[in-house]
């Protein structure tokens, strides 16, 4: 039996560390499991999902619930704070564990708080449930806008969404992407949304790292080192260094995809448009008091705009008397008042916030006159391209994917995107689900801390699991379950194929154009 020391910290100073006097509540702790990765083990079809995290807690003393007024955390038990989750050597659970630790103390999860449920007992034991989310959940709890950017790079896409999240620039890590869009913007949608637009676009994968940063990988990431080689391998041959407890082979045939679509559309334009006006006019013309300050969102496409509208190319500066008026009396009667209002913009894709401030001291100002003008976008009508495979059409019948993001930049690639995916998936391909037990040798208990999402492992299964599988394979989701103190640790993982899929581009002098490998894009 090997076991490993691990802390549980929980920042509940909210002050950017985890050496608060309660910031360690490992001898607390009854039992973890979380997960990072892909939500189902394909390149194709499988989303980017938040990571979770689930600890059971010691709460006889009530320290962990929330409305206590007497706990030493009371106060600080609030959504957002950060938790880490790792191998050390300082603490280990409330059980004696072996100290039998051969790595350097490493994170193997890092998020935010979510919850903290109690549940009390009159006979057993008083716990409660510790849940905490990934980046990208806490994330998704904002609704990033963004400007239309002309000719961006995807991973500079993923860059201003996360910048429009406030997202530290420390804690993601974006490969290059391969991809330029003509046209790209982002607004009411919540932000994993619009980060796996810009990823299908690529052919690409955002993902949370082990240490709770944000990773984009380009289409051509897996190419390169250290994904392009097998790390381990794990074998149901008796006597393998690193072995398995089960493996499950998802249906293949439900991995078929024969028949792939995807939109490019063009765009029309129409410049120095009036966009939006403020139809509070007359006796209803709002007022503005000395000093007050009021908002107005100017959104387009809005009721009165064309069928076919998009977005806002360019938002035009707002201008006194043209855009905006103030006068002394609703009708717009008395003195004009204009020049005594204030007025700011912030821009993005489809709206316009305009802040007016009266700075009059003494006269209250009515806005007899308020609209945004702009060079306004509709979209042509969509050009749907496909690619499909009627030999295997003829086996497993129709099976349709269809692209949701609607930035492919021409149509061309929109025709490229399509034979890419149509290529890899018109076959079966076998999606593996593995799980080992860490605590059967040291071996397999340092693969289970070290391994991580996108790392390249082999897997034989042609022995007493007689799937006649002996294959290398991207890891695409990680679940840890540790219980009993540590002495049951058990790691399942989601296997994508490597031999094939996003590792089958062709690259000059490797592999075989047709056969063993398929030309980018």
């Amino acid at each position: 039996m090997v076991t490993t020391t691990y802390e549980l910290q929980v920042d509940w100073d909210n002050n950017g560390d985890f050496i608060g006097t309660y910031d360690d509540i490992t001898s607390d702790v009854l039992s973890v499991s979380f997960r990072r990765g892909r939500d189902y083990a394909s390149q194709l079809t499988g989303n980017s999902s938040a990571g979770k995290f689930t600890a059971i807690l010691n709460n006889e003393s009530g320290k962990y619930s929330p409305l206590n007024a007497s706990s030493v955390l009371a106060g600080n038990i609030l959504p957002a704070r950060s938790v880490r989750f790792g191998t050390g050597v300082s603490a280990s659970f409330p059980y004696t564990f072996p100290f039998n630790f051969s790595t350097e103390a490493q994170d193997m999860w890092v998020g935010k708080l979510q919850t903290i449920a109690p549940k009390p007992a009159s006979t057993a034991l008083a716990t409660c449930t510790l849940e905490a989310y990934g980046a990208l959940g806490f994330l998704n709890e904002f609704m990033p806008k963004s400007t239309t950017e002309l000719n961006i790079r995807t991973d500079q896409a993923i860059g201003a969404i996360l910048d429009a999240a406030d997202w530290s620039a420390t804690d993601r890590t974006l490969a290059e992407g391969k991809t330029t869009m003509t046209r790209w913007w982002t607004t009411d949608q919540a932000t994993i949304k619009a980060l796996r637009l810009v990823e299908e676009t690529e052919a690409g994968f955002v993902r949370e790292s082990y240490d709770g940063k944000i990773v984009f990988e380009s289409r051509e990431t897996r190419l390169n080192p250290p994904y392009d080689a097998s790390l381990v391998t794990f074998s149901d041959a008796g006597g393998a260094t690193h072995s398995y407890m089960t493996l499950k082979q998802e249906d293949p045939l439900g991995t078929v995809v024969n028949h792939v679509e995807a939109v490019y559309r063009g765009y029309t334009f129409s410049y120095f448009a009036d966009l939006w006006t403020l139809g509070d006019t007359g006796a209803d013309s709002p007022m503005l008091t000395p000093s007050e300050q009021r908002m107005w969102i100017a959104s387009y496409p809005n009721t009165n705009s064309p069928l076919d509208a998009i977005e806002v190319n360019e938002w035009h500066d707002v201008t006194a008397s043209t855009d905006y008026r103030g006068n002394l009396a609703a009708d717009g009667s008395g003195n004009d008042m204009t020049t005594y209002l204030d007025v700011d913009v912030v821009k993005t894709a489809t709206q316009m916030i305009i802040t007016v401030t009266n700075t009059h001291t003494t006269d209250d100002v009515f806005i007899t006159l308020l609209k945004a003008r702009g060079d306004s976008v509709q979209g042509d009508d969509p050009v749907i391209v496909q690619a499909v495979d009627s030999a295997s059409q003829a086996i497993f019948g129709d099976r349709m994917h269809t692209a949701a993001t609607e930035f492919i930049p021409t149509h061309v690639q929109a025709q490229s995107w399509c034979n890419y995916h149509m290529s890899i998936f018109k076959s079966p391909v076998p999606i593996l689900t593995m799980t080992f037990n860490a605590n059967v040798s040291q071996n397999n208990m340092d693969q289970a801390i070290a391994r991580d999402i996108s790392d390249r492992v082999t897997v034989v299964a042609q022995n007493n699991a007689n799937l006649g599988i002996n294959s290398e394979f991207f890891i695409e989701n990680i679940f840890h379950k540790i219980e009993q103190g540590g002495t049951v640790h058990n790691v399942t993982w989601m296997l994508s194929p490597a031999i094939g899929g996003y590792s089958q581009l062709w690259k000059l002098d490797q592999g075989i154009l047709g056969q063993s490998v398929v030309p980018a894009f």
